[in-house]
């Protein structure tokens, strides 16, 4: 991934803007701008007659919609009573054979109704939100996707990232990204990583600061019941990793993102707490192998008074450098990756189960916990808990409104934003298996019992629940 030096960017060149969603609720509605503009130069770079289009709409393999675009490349679709979802749109176009070809396939996030409203999820979202809980090393913190894309070291960047587009492969400038994303949300582009030199990338100085982080919340309803999910999702610009994966440049990647999932049946009462961390299919190990899973992430009693908690509010370890969530903190192993996630106290935790390269103080430093807006505290700080929603998620987004961030309407890019060389590819929410399967996503996930660890663990979760609890306390 290094030996590049920024390209320089086509600063002026205007963002193609090629399917814009306008609608995504009952109603589905989109337009293909650019073809309306350029219909005869589409036709020459896609070998489709621009008259010829229709559109299809699938959820998983079942077709729901379909129809022919009108003059003005709009089309739209009645979605009244379907089931809210990641669905699939395909454009096919007639070619200079009259064989019908597809030309474009985008996945979108429909939402067609919910049982609660933005100010009751709101409620429920702030009553449980986590509090993370960083390593003394950790150096990048959550940020918002205003600063993401559009802060002044974005903006002001001659660097690009490249995407093999249907018109070839082209460099899109960093500063225009945002715009790129919004109109051009492809399910096979690839936001290429490999032309930027991670030494000299502008997302790797974007670091954050830990005293203005921002976490969003998503709401998505189980389809075959009462039961409902509260998302909690981190952004950060870069994933260095640590340790020898570092040193061998094995997964640092740009752009990352966390979540974790609470499960409330329908009295509104939560049951599950669910972490994720890395892939699936990647043996992921905790102190000496005393537990061992592939699912990656892991599912527990929630509420549970062996989970280190404050109040009705998680505490979740966050692994230094990869960001990857963990029920307890401790060492863990993946692959080539050995990761350190939260606080050891060390007079508590057995020392033969701990190898770190460092002492850890009794004290934690203030960067190291990250509360959410209904805790206070004279030593450590809030981060700011916005909503993502799921139901607003439009090419060109309304104004800013309570309970809605503008910026979030880059994730209509349903492509890939996560570019790790020699692993999987990665998608952003809504479009990771979460947010389409989330029902199995928490059912299927490994199941984390206490029982089966030494009793120290629980006692150091304890200790950890009483230190934060003397050092917060309920905002008034």
């Amino acid at each position: 991934m290094s030996g590049h030096a920024p390209y320089a960017g086509p600063m002026d060149q205007p963002v193609r803007r090629m399917f814009s969603i306008l609608e995504a609720g009952r109603r589905f509605m989109a337009e293909m701008p650019w073809i309306r503009a350029n219909p005869e130069e589409f036709q020459r770079r896609a070998n489709l007659s621009p008259h010829t289009l229709r559109f299809s709409i699938h959820e998983n393999d079942n077709l729901v919609a379909e129809g022919l675009i009108d003059p003005e490349y709009r089309f739209s679709a009645d979605l009244e009573g379907k089931k809210p979802g990641v669905y699939t749109v395909e454009i096919t176009g007639r070619d200079e054979d009259g064989a019908r070809q597809s030309f474009w396939k985008q996945h979108v996030y429909i939402q067609t109704s919910k049982r609660r409203t933005p100010e009751r999820i709101e409620e429920l979202a702030s009553r449980y939100a986590p509090v993370f809980l960083f390593s003394r090393k950790e150096k990048y913190f959550p940020v918002s996707f205003a600063e993401l894309l559009k802060s002044r070291s974005i903006l002001e960047t001659d660097q690009c990232v490249e995407v093999k587009t249907f018109m070839g492969s082209e460099q899109i400038a960093i500063s225009r990204l945002d715009e790129f994303l919004r109109y051009n949300g492809n399910s096979e582009y690839l936001l290429d990583q490999s032309v930027l030199d991670m030494d000299d990338s502008v997302f790797v100085k974007i670091q954050g600061d830990f005293r203005s982080s921002v976490v969003y919340y998503s709401y998505i309803e189980d389809r075959n019941s009462e039961r409902f999910f509260i998302n909690y999702h981190t952004f950060y610009a870069f994933d260095p990793k640590t340790g020898i994966a570092k040193m061998l440049n094995i997964g640092p990647h740009i752009f990352d993102r966390e979540s974790l999932t609470i499960a409330f049946n329908g009295d509104e009462k939560p049951e599950t707490l669910v972490l994720s961390g890395h892939l699936e299919n990647q043996p992921i190990l905790f102190l000496n192998n005393l537990k061992m899973w592939s699912t990656g992430r892991v599912r527990l009693r929630f509420p549970d008074t062996d989970s280190p908690a404050v109040q009705e509010h998680p505490i979740v370890p966050v692994a230094e450098g990869s960001h990857a969530l963990y029920p307890t903190p401790g060492l863990y192993h993946i692959s080539v990756l050995a990761e350190f996630a939260g606080h050891i106290f060390q007079n508590i935790f057995p020392r033969d189960l701990f190898e770190h390269d460092e002492e850890q103080p009794p004290e934690m430093d203030s960067h190291q916990v990250l509360l959410p807006p209904s805790l206070a505290s004279d030593r450590f700080v809030n981060y700011e808990l916005r909503p993502l929603r799921l139901d607003m998620l439009r090419s060109e987004p309304p104004p800013p409104m309570p309970l809605y961030d503008p910026a979030t309407a880059c994730l209509v890019f349903s492509g890939y934003w996560v570019d790790v060389p020699g692993f999987q590819n990665e998608r952003f929410p809504p479009f990771s298996k979460k947010e389409k399967d989330i029902e199995e996503w928490v059912d299927k996930a490994y199941f984390w019992d206490w029982h089966d660890l030494p009793e120290a663990i629980v006692k150091h979760n304890r200790a950890l629940s009483e230190y934060l609890a003397k050092n917060t306390r309920p905002v008034s």
